[in-house]
């Protein structure tokens, strides 16, 4: 099943009333209207309500495909609690979040445990990376 902006718009909406949710967001109820009845693409400043209010990123938003893990660190907008997209970038930010918090306690023995933990992850992937290259 081909996933609509509508669709999307639903699925950030929740529980909420179309227009209920619009207001908000900050979008004007005629504005609304034309992008929910329609079925149109909302300027990009009404873009960038929805994702500032619903937490989020504009590829998902305008696409429906889920953002790559290497551009999660320079995403501002992971702020939903209980998503319903995005779970496992939801996920990974936690867990990048969890490192830096670790490197921010200072605490050598911490540091230590998740820089172990951090090499043998790096060094299991490379084996596989070099597996699969025949080497």
């Amino acid at each position: 099943m081909k996933q609509t902006f509508r669709d999307r718009l639903q699925l950030l909406m929740k529980e909420d009333r179309p227009y209920t949710w619009a207001r908000k967001v900050g979008i004007e109820k005629g504005l609304f209207q034309y992008y929910w009845q329609k079925g149109k693409i909302p300027t990009y400043e009404n873009l960038l309500k929805i994702q500032n209010f619903s937490g989020c990123s504009l590829d998902w938003l305008l696409t429906g495909k889920a953002v790559d893990i290497n551009q999660l660190e320079n995403l501002p907008m992971l702020k939903e609690t209980t998503p319903v997209y995005g779970e496992m970038n939801i996920k990974r930010a936690r867990a990048l979040e969890d490192v830096k918090s670790i490197y921010a306690s200072r605490s050598e023995r911490d540091i230590d445990l998740l820089e172990g933990v951090l090499e043998r992850i790096i060094l299991s992937k490379g084996k596989k990376r070099s597996v699969a290259k025949g080497k």
